[in-house]
């Protein structure tokens, strides 16, 4: 079975890195972007299983960056969790709100973050190292 596919939307490239090489030791292949455009592009040439989005881009709203990765066709139903360093009791309402399913807080646990996307990774798709 083929690996399961995560774009990572940073524009920060210490995350973009930490989350990828991680993201790869636990068995799932990554795509970087660092802006939305850049995250549409990508997610065209290679359709992702999952997307993991920093919720602050530089000149782009999160919820900008968000519907307009919804509306590139085939993305409609992909899971997005969102990253974010500013958390509030309104944060989760928020996410939800411009398409994100969960967030994850920066600085990350990892063990968190595996378990959220396990939790929104259809369970075909989430990989299993033999």
């Amino acid at each position: 079975m083929a690996r399961p596919i995560i774009l990572i939307v940073d524009d920060t490239p210490d995350h973009c890195e930490l989350l990828r090489r991680l993201l790869q030791v636990a068995g799932y292949q990554v795509v970087v972007a660092a802006t939305g455009s850049e995250a549409i592009a990508q997610a065209q040439q290679t359709p992702p299983d999952l997307i993991l989005a920093a919720l602050s881009l530089p000149g782009q709203p999160a919820w900008e960056a968000a519907r307009q990765l919804r509306s590139v066709s085939g993305l409609e139903t992909t899971p997005m969790l969102g990253t974010t360093v500013f958390t509030t009791l309104l944060t989760g309402p928020r996410v939800r709100a411009i398409g994100c399913a969960d967030f994850v807080e920066k600085p990350f646990d990892f063990d968190t973050l595996l378990y959220r996307i396990g939790q929104l990774m259809p369970r075909h798709l989430q990989y299993e190292p033999v």
